[in-house]
């Protein structure tokens, strides 16, 4: 499709030609200007172009090789017909202007970004570009940048008009005197004009060279020249930073100062080869496998693009590079946070199938030890079936806990005065040879967990101190208040900054290895002996943490022992004070009518034989639905609805809400294996109801019965 010319082609080309930039070699002021704009847009192609009669003329390319285009296929032709940038996401959906050019649907552009070049008459002379081959945008501030840059180069082109002619000298302007007084004057009077233009000339130099160095100064990432000797001709601000080296001690240094020995033949071979391929910018390495040194001698990773330019006869290259070393700990933070998630939900899983199966085993084993009477062989087997499967119970509560899934009951509680309840506990804990010191801050603050789970994190930390000091040391149990700011924070995935209690774990024991702690908190991953242990202590303490709202960090190094560190969000409130609930006999009730509804057939054909020893008339559902129907055919009789909550086609909150709508008198009692879905509908679902925690005991079974029907109904 022919474009229409610019208003006034003639005067426009006219103002080109008296510029003479066209067909002039490289000069490293553009190349600069190129540069930065492939930085500032992110694109790998950036380009100033003159706009000829019938070509589009670079005087600067940063990844692209061909020095002209046929006008008619460019897509500038269409940028200097306005007098805005020109931002194209994807010129192949620009189906008016670009999608029909070869640059886009043969050249595989399909992203574009102009400005017109704008000279101070008026006159589109060019444009400033940035390419690349996939769809993408730019954000207001790098369009904005773009304009600016476009200006800067404006100022270049224009400089070059102001400078092109020759000087006036005094020896000349007194030859004029001698001839005429009149042209004298005239002459006089153009030396110092032309002198004050030269110098606004040099002056806008100037000041486009200081904000070119402003524009390099305040780059977040760290933009390094060398010369064709490897030696640093440009160290900017964040270079400074990055490696912390002044700049003044920098330059003149060769390259190989701040890149590993080991790696610096290979640098220079790279370089070289670079150098000789013709390319104008280039990927050096995939992140993860170039390190840099800083002058300290730290090694650390780093992205970088490399570009060459030859300038008066010098090649240069350039170096933008960025540590990404805070990327990489946070990506490999999210793989393990995301680890852990996946881990979490298969353990909490697997433990509440588990929890059903040990609610059948404990609960028939309590009939078993009823009918038993005085058969003490019988009454001793039994025994040890309840004992084992108890011991399994904990191990699933365990896993409950590591998966986010354990009913917990948190209230404020003063840190301080938890650790001081269970130290007698502590110290049963550990051998003689091993010292406990508390050093625990006079005020800390009060946070919201779980005060049986506090000090179950204490002791398995403590254990763990213990087991890594077989011949003996030290256990510092710290607390303190701290203050995260983002800094910290966002060092590790999920950690919000803020206000936190600090509870603080250190041995003087063996330490761990760098493959220890990648598995640490991973369930029944374990260093130690077989037989002893399960693998689960802190598997377990990274899952109340969580479930608390906290975070864990773990600083380890083997043969320096070990420092576990845990935050817990601060809380405004006075601690409350513990109150421990004495146990309820079982106490006979009137018999009533229970619905008991599980999808468990064993668990819910046991919970049924529990009832009916009690005289209660029992009816049975295998899930919600079938609940709901038994209801409605007999819900003048039933008074207790017994029901899990986790069922197909329908969970047990939704079943008491339909129910509710039947009959509001009617008192529920959960069951569930995890607390992941009451946690949230806590207040409002359990009202008027109690909620039993799988597996459990027929005796716990009975109490809850007895309590409901006599009007306790906290859960």
């Amino acid at each position: 499709m022919q474009l229409p010319l610019p208003e006034c082609e003639a005067a426009r080309l006219d103002a080109l030609r008296s510029f003479g930039i066209l067909d002039t070699p490289p000069e490293r002021a553009f190349d600069d200007l190129a540069r930065l704009t492939s930085y500032i847009c992110g694109t790998p192609i950036a380009l100033i172009g003159f706009m000829d009669v019938d070509r589009l003329w670079f005087k600067s390319r940063v990844g692209w090789d061909i020095p002209e285009v046929p006008r008619e296929m460019s897509f500038c032709a269409h940028t200097i017909l306005q007098s805005d940038a020109i931002v194209v996401s994807d010129t192949l959906e620009d189906h008016d202007r670009f999608a029909a050019c070869p640059l886009a649907s043969h050249g595989g552009i399909r992203f574009y970004a102009g400005v017109s070049l704008m000279s101070s008459e008026g006159y589109a002379l060019g444009t400033l570009c940035a390419m690349d081959s996939i769809p993408r945008g730019l954000t207001p501030g790098q369009t904005e940048a773009l304009r600016k840059l476009a200006r800067q180069v404006v100022t270049l082109v224009e400089s070059r008009r102001m400078t092109s002619g020759p000087a006036l000298t005094a020896s000349s302007i007194q030859q004029s005197s001698e001839s005429v007084d009149s042209p004298w004057k005239v002459q006089g009077l153009s030396f110092w004009r032309d002198m004050e233009e030269q110098k606004r000339a040099h002056e806008a130099l100037r000041h486009n060279e200081e904000r070119l160095l402003r524009i390099i100064g305040s780059a977040m990432d760290a933009i390094i020249t060398i010369d064709g000797n490897q030696r640093v001709v440009m160290f900017n601000k964040a270079a400074e930073e990055i490696f912390r080296c002044a700049a003044s001690e920098a330059l003149g240094q060769p390259i190989d100062k701040f890149i590993p020995e080991r790696f610096r033949e290979v640098h220079r071979q790279r370089i070289q080869e670079f150098a000789g391929t013709g390319d104008t910018t280039r990927s050096i390495y995939s992140p993860g496998t170039l390190l840099a040194l800083r002058t300290d001698g730290e090694e650390f990773p780093i992205e970088a693009t490399i570009s060459q330019v030859e300038t008066q006869g010098e090649k240069l290259f350039t170096v933008i590079l960025r540590d990404v070393s805070a990327r990489l700990r946070m990506e490999t933070e999210l793989r393990q946070a995301q680890k852990m998630e996946a881990l979490g939900q298969l353990a909490g899983g697997v433990a509440h199938e588990f929890n059903n199966f040990l609610g059948v085993i404990l609960g028939y084993s309590e009939l078993l030890s009823e009918e038993a009477g005085e058969n003490e062989k019988l009454r001793r087997y039994v025994s040890e079936i309840s004992a084992a499967t108890q011991l399994t119970a904990s191990l699933t509560h365990q896993l409950l806990a590591f998966g986010h899934k354990q009913v917990l009951e948190p209230r404020i509680l003063d840190l301080n005065r938890c650790i001081r309840e269970c130290h007698n506990l502590i110290r049963r804990l550990v051998p003689a040879n091993v010292d406990v010191v508390p050093m625990l801050a006079p005020t800390t603050g009060s946070v919201k967990a779980d005060p049986s789970q506090v000090q179950h994190v204490l002791m398995n930390l403590v254990a763990n101190a213990r087991d890594a000091m077989p011949q003996g040391g030290k256990v510092v149990i710290e607390t303190a208040e701290a203050e995260l700011d983002e800094a910290y924070a966002s060092r590790y995935v999920g950690l919000q900054p803020g206000s936190y209690v600090l509870l603080s774990v250190s041995d003087s024991g063996s330490g761990m290895s760098a493959e220890t702690r990648a598995h640490l908190f991973e369930p029944f991953y374990t260093t130690k002996e077989p037989g002893k242990g399960t693998g689960l202590g802190l598997s377990t303490v990274y899952g109340i943490v969580k479930h608390s709202g906290g975070h864990v960090v773990v600083e380890s190094s083997e043969g320096k022992g070990t420092t576990v560190r845990i935050y817990l969000p601060r809380v405004q409130g006075a601690a409350e004070e513990s109150h421990v609930a004495k146990p309820h006999p079982v106490v006979q009730t009137m018999p009533v009518t229970v619905l008991v509804v599980e999808d468990e057939a064993a668990l819910r054909q046991l919970i049924c034989i529990s009832l009916e020893k009690r005289h209660h008339k029992v009816l049975m559902a295998k899930d919600g639905e079938e609940a709901l129907e038994i209801f409605r055919q007999h819900g003048a009789e039933i008074q207790l609805v017994i029901t899990d909550l986790i069922m197909p086609r329908m969970d047990g909150f939704e079943l008491k809400q339909r129910i509710a709508a039947l009959n509001p008198d009617v008192r529920f009692l959960f069951m569930s294996g995890y607390a992941e879905q009451i946690m949230g509908q806590y207040n409002e679902s359990l009202e008027s109801s109690a909620f039993l925690e799988k597996p459990f005991l027929l005796a716990e079974l009975a109490n809850k019965v007895r309590g409901l029907l006599a009007g306790e109904v906290a859960a």
